[in-house]
């Protein structure tokens, strides 16, 4: 996820997303050398991997949070597939004063 053009203009913005980002990719790259460890010295399969993932991601303390991720991207979707009625829908949002 690059940091989009209108950061630059706030340069301590860019940096705090620049450092979260880098934060997942070093994550993701410690979790992919330890998972690969695992499965070369045939401590785990791949489809036990795939099952834990499933079980560990469906669990309450991590399914709220997936959920509404989810329910979030389909969102954005939506508000980027017809932008006119996101910006209608902010629109009456604001006059009915559900948001500042």
């Amino acid at each position: 996820m690059p940091v989009s053009s209108d950061k630059y203009y706030k340069p301590e913005e860019a940096l705090q997303d620049l450092q979260v980002q880098e934060t997942i990719l070093n994550v993701a790259i410690d979790v992919q050398v330890l998972l690969r460890i695992l499965v070369d010295k045939e401590i785990i399969t791949r489809d036990e991997v795939a099952e834990y993932r499933e079980e560990v991601r469906n669990s309450p303390k991590y399914k709220v949070v997936a959920d509404d991720i989810q329910r979030q991207k389909t969102g954005f979707q939506a508000a980027k597939d017809n932008p006119q009625e996101y910006l209608k829908a902010i629109l009456k949002a604001k006059m009915d004063g559900k948001i500042n």
